[in-house]
């Protein structure tokens, strides 16, 4: 009860007093009323504050996920635009496909190998003729069932060529993996002409490169889009390297933020230029009266969430942020305005579903809110418990306080209060302060989520140069492997490399790689040399003295001996740092550098050991002695190539120099060799035979004694040029 003095218990009303309550009971409501509403507040202020700094945060992650979906895109564009760029002055681009195997097929080939986003590199000529190198592997099932290609086949070569009749005719070539080819297909009418094609016709200015908008490629009907370039060599024409929608299909598809969301690309039109499902880039409509294939629109797509962006899309906006709702589902996104390389603009969006999005943050903030919630629950009797212990010694004082006046808090108003015991608190002021101390406070923690990307790019590059290029090649190599220790195998190896890399390094070559048991060196570049030819053929006939002095000095110890058979080629091929994105090396590609491969394997062939080609003995032949060998055209070419054997120096050291033995025998040979191209069997065949017999054991007269002997019985058809044909390497 209140204390009043007499003259308050005089004055009051004789209305009936207000209720008064215990002290714990007025504990607990004032922490429910006071700490409850500002833990939740806080609670919800900092649920909300996390979930507006992480959606944020999502956005900007969304807005870098579109810049990388760019530079993928433009790398993927650049490639193309490069590499049409460095082919577009190649002189060999003239050469026309009527001429048999093109001359560039292996570096279009290796360029589709490189360049996994590539799907086809091509030569357009003004003529109507076509040369193309296609990835058959990228192509749809009924795409390669039309055009014939086996199950095997990785590659495909396209040659559309006019015959005697003035027809163009189409030939495929398949290769597989390996690029061997496993199938021609009989010639065909050829019903795709390049000069009505996009391509062809927006490239009207030499040496520019242009690149056309997507369209509808005749084969795979499927939209892709080309970078071309018009060069004036030969007859003229123009250069396409293609990339399949496919391609960047496939890429998109694999850039998803959540597992509903969605990446793709659109022109100016509301064209779709790369959408995970292929299929859905383009529409079939009927258009005067047949069915025509055009790219699909935006709304076409049928995806709602596809249509809602498109309609919230404001294509003058460098960049835009899509924030909107489909079937319930809250929709953020991003679209980044781009250039391409041939000025045209096109558009990249990122889509994600937001409750995906946020689902860890949102899950996150929930078990807080929970723990917080938790936290007040067990405190609510923990507190009451508390305050009810504090209010037993107050109500067995109650009668010897005055209020609250003894409590150690700051400076406040008398308290006025329903709370019975407090009428008897004469001393509890400071109890009171330090019990409200105690109570406990909760604080949430924050979580803040950051991703940070990065990337760079290596540039590859080369420039054509004409060069000598040599292989050497150990006979036997791997039978003697077979025989011996490793480590005596490793030591006997490296001291024979050691030995001709200094022999040709002496005489300003270029050692590029060691393949096996192999040597690919080369002269010219890097620093040029006028007399490249001389110095390798000078080379090659130190290098045969040097194998032979190692082979006689191993023989004398009773260890295997390494004859070595060597191959010379020279002409223009590219040179300089090539390989992959990750590793380059300095290196010479091409046809010249495939033909002295050749050369020194037919070796094995004709039984010699020095080979060059009649390019090498064009250059300088007056200062060496060389000895015909034959016209042949080896695997992998399309033009027959004059071999020679050298012998040596037409005078010099005598190591190196001819013999006169071996002058006259090769100008008996010569005379021999002209009877054989002159279809003289019965002249050339006594005169081989007289060179067997004067020299046994020369295998290459024994050869064409066979063949000569073979020939008189079953001459050659009149067409015949010399050329012997080889179908392996």
């Amino acid at each position: 009860m209140l204390m009043t003095s007499p003259d308050a218990k005089n004055e009051q009303s004789p209305s009936k007093a207000p209720a008064k309550f215990p002290l714990f009971i007025n504990i607990l409501t004032i922490f429910l009323l006071v700490v409850l509403p500002v833990a939740g507040g806080l609670t919800y202020y900092n649920y909300n504050a996390g979930a507006q700094r992480t959606l944020l945060s999502a956005k900007r992650m969304m807005s870098d996920i579109v810049s990388d979906v760019v530079r993928q895109g433009l790398n993927m564009v650049g490639t193309a635009w490069n590499l049409a760029q460095l082919t577009g002055g190649n002189p060999l681009l003239g050469a026309p496909p009527s001429a048999g195997r093109h001359p560039l097929r292996g570096y279009f080939l290796t360029a589709l190998h490189s360049y996994p986003h590539l799907y086809s590199i091509y030569i357009g000529y003004d003529s109507g003729e076509y040369y193309q190198a296609v990835k058959v592997s990228q192509m749809t099932q009924a795409a390669r069932k039309k055009i014939g290609a086996p199950p095997r086949a990785a590659y495909g070569i396209r040659n559309i060529t006019t015959d005697a009749q003035g027809r163009r005719m189409t030939v495929w070539s398949f290769l597989d993996k390996q690029r061997r080819v496993i199938k021609v297909s009989p010639p065909r009418p050829a019903g795709f002409d390049p000069r009505i094609r996009p391509w062809f016709k927006m490239s009207v200015q030499p040496g520019a490169v242009d690149m056309t908008d997507f369209y509808i490629f005749y084969d795979i009907r499927q939209p892709g889009l080309t970078v071309a370039q018009r060069f004036a060599f030969g007859a003229g024409g123009v250069l396409g390297v293609d990339l399949t929608a496919r391609t960047l299909c496939e890429f998109v598809a694999r850039q998803k933020v959540t597992k509903s969301g969605i990446t793709f690309v659109f022109d100016e039109d509301g064209r779709l230029i790369a959408y995970p499902q292929v299929e859905k880039l383009t529409v079939v409509t009927q258009e005067g009266g047949r069915r025509v294939m055009r790219l699909a629109k935006l709304e076409q797509a049928g995806n709602p969430v596809v249509t809602q962006a498109a309609r919230r899309f404001h294509p003058g906006l460098e960049r835009q942020r899509l924030d909107f709702t489909v079937a319930g589902h809250d929709y953020v996104g991003g679209v980044i305005k781009v250039a391409t390389p041939g000025g045209d603009i096109i558009y990249v969006a990122v889509l994600a579903q937001l409750d995906e999005l946020l689902a860890p943050v949102i899950a996150s903030n929930l078990t807080s809110l929970l723990i917080s919630i938790l936290v007040i629950a067990i405190a609510i009797p923990l507190i009451a418990f508390t305050a009810w212990r504090l209010s037993k010694p107050l109500r067995r004082v109650a009668r010897e306080t005055d209020g609250i006046k003894e409590f150690k808090l700051e400076p406040t108003p008398p308290i006025k209060s329903r709370i019975s015991e407090v009428h008897r608190l004469t001393e509890s002021v400071a109890t009171m302060k330090t019990t409200l101390r105690t109570f406990a406070q909760y604080v949430p923690k924050d979580l803040v989520k950051q991703l940070v990307e990065t990337g760079r790019e290596q540039k590859l590059g080369g420039e054509k140069r004409e060069l000598s290029v040599m292989f050497s090649d150990v006979a036997g190599f791997t039978d003697m492997a077979e025989s011996m220790d490793p480590e005596a195998l490793m030591l006997k190896t490296s001291a024979y490399f050691e030995k001709l890399c200094q022999v040709i390094l002496a005489h300003g070559g270029t050692i590029d790689k060691f393949i096996g048991d192999a040597i690919m060196a080369f002269w010219n570049p890097p620093l040029p040399d006028a007399e490249h030819q001389r110095h390798a053929c000078l080379a090659m006939l130190a290098c045969r003295r040097a194998s032979l002095a190692m082979d006689q000095e191993w023989s004398a110890q009773d260890r295997p001996e390494m004859f070595t058979r060597f191959g010379l080629h020279c002409g223009e091929t590219v040179v300089g740092n090539l390989g992959s994105a990750d590793r380059m090396d300095y290196t010479a590609l091409g046809a010249t550098v495939n033909l002295a491969s050749r050369l020194e394997g037919l070796n094995k062939y004709y039984g010699t050991q020095l080979l060059a080609s009649q390019a090498v003995v064009e250059a300088v032949g007056a200062e060496f002695v060389f000895r015909p060998v034959d016209l042949v055209q080896p695997k992998g070419t399309s033009i027959p190539v004059g071999v020679f054997e050298l012998v040596g120096t037409v005078e010099g050291e005598p190591e190196t120099a001819a013999t006169p033995a071996q002058a006259a025998y090769c100008a008996g040979w010569r005379e021999a060799f002209e009877l054989y191209l002159g279809r003289d069997w019965p002249g050339a065949l006594a005169r081989f035979q007289a060179l067997a017999e004067q020299e046994p054991g020369d295998k290459l007269a024994g050869v064409y004694v066979q063949r000569v002997r073979a020939y008189g019985q079953n001459p050659p058809p009149p067409e015949w040029n010399g050329a012997e044909v080889f179908q392996v390497k």
